[in-house]
């Protein structure tokens, strides 16, 4: 670490614990620093636990997505219009996987869902090691991701792979053992930079400040959702919704009646392990699925579809993808991601 860095990070240090938040520009030259690994452990400790015990802001937030974001693996296409579906994780409700079942049956829908995601942190089984149980190629390079997007209007963008900076602050997050900023930055860092947002977080608190750092990031639209317990819309209760729309937030509440579906309790919709999981998707895909995991992927993907402009009203949205649920369509969008992915990467024009 040179000299001026090391005094950088003293001050920024020292900013936070006197209790003082940090402005988007010091949140982003701090992770900027941490992500060429020129922090120390004991520096990175002491500002996660400051911000942590004061409450994020959205500038530190934003701020330090900012730097993640410009320290990643290009993607090479940023394509108009997409959509991104995940969550914080943390919540500790371990259901089937809602929002990675629900990003193939929106590709299938007609959203173009680039899915940033990781191996399970908080649950049993995590985005990618669903798709991993699926048959998915989640290590496809970024060329290859684009295409698959391209043809499928789906694809997976594997946070490690794009990432690689982050390993600097492993020991600090693993010696913790606690939820820190980095919990928060997953769903903001997706390398595509898609227009559009489903971001489901373990605590409504979030929902707000959430909202204003994809504002703060250049998002166009996206819903922040924190249902009843659960970090994605919810079947068996209230979902709490902070809007991002036209640079303004709004705030309000949902709930199934508003979809069009029955209120259904959470152990309807209990996980497993990966492979259990995956059963549930595939038959889910394949027109065969339990109603209450039906309507639950169905809910998240009438927001999905509301966010990106293509269908204002929720029942109408939902009714839509329960029809496509009773076919196999989307175990066909399944199948093409599937086979893509595990091809060579397509030749540069």
């Amino acid at each position: 670490m040179t000299d001026p860095t090391l005094a950088t990070v003293l001050s920024t240090v020292q900013h936070s614990l006197s209790g003082q938040p940090l402005s988007f520009a010091q949140a982003e030259q701090f992770f900027t620093a941490v992500v060429k690994g020129d922090v120390e452990p004991v520096h990175l400790t002491a500002l996660l636990v400051a911000l942590k015990m004061r409450g994020e802001t959205a500038d530190e937030i934003a701020g330090a997505a900012s730097a993640l974001r410009a320290a990643a693996t290009a993607f090479p296409q940023q394509l108009a219009g997409s959509i991104d579906c995940c969550g914080t994780g943390g919540d500790g409700s371990n259901t089937i996987n809602i929002s990675t079942t629900a990003a193939i049956v929106g590709a299938a829908m007609g959203l173009k869902v680039v899915k940033h995601g990781n191996r399970s942190v908080s649950s049993r089984s995590g985005s990618a090691d669903l798709l991993e149980q699926l048959g998915v190629n989640i290590q496809m390079p970024p060329q290859l991701a684009a295409h698959t997007l391209e043809q499928t209007n789906c694809s997976f963008l594997f946070a490690p792979l794009y990432h690689a900076g982050i390993k600097h602050a492993m020991p600090v997050r693993n010696a913790l053992k606690s939820r820190t900023l980095f919990n928060l930055l997953g769903p903001l860092v997706n390398p595509a930079a898609p227009d559009y947002q489903l971001l489901g977080v373990y605590d409504p608190k979030l929902c707000r400040v959430m909202a204003q750092a994809l504002l703060q990031l250049g998002v166009k639209r996206a819903w922040v959702v924190h249902g009843s317990g659960c970090d994605e819309v919810a079947l068996h209760g209230t979902t709490y919704v902070c809007e991002l729309k036209d640079g303004k937030l709004n705030e309000f509440s949902l709930t199934p009646d508003d979809f069009g579906v029955a209120l259904t309790p959470l152990s309807a919709l209990a996980g497993g392990e990966p492979s259990d999981n995956a059963a549930a998707t595939l038959a889910i895909l394949q027109g065969q699925g339990q109603s209450a995991h039906k309507a639950a992927v169905a809910i998240n993907v009438a927001a999905m579809l509301k966010i990106a402009g293509m269908g204002d009203d929720l029942k109408i949205n939902t009714q839509a993808v329960l029809e496509l649920l009773s076919t196999n369509k989307a175990f066909s969008t399944l199948s093409q991601f599937k086979q893509l992915s595990q091809t060579r990467e397509p030749a540069h024009d």
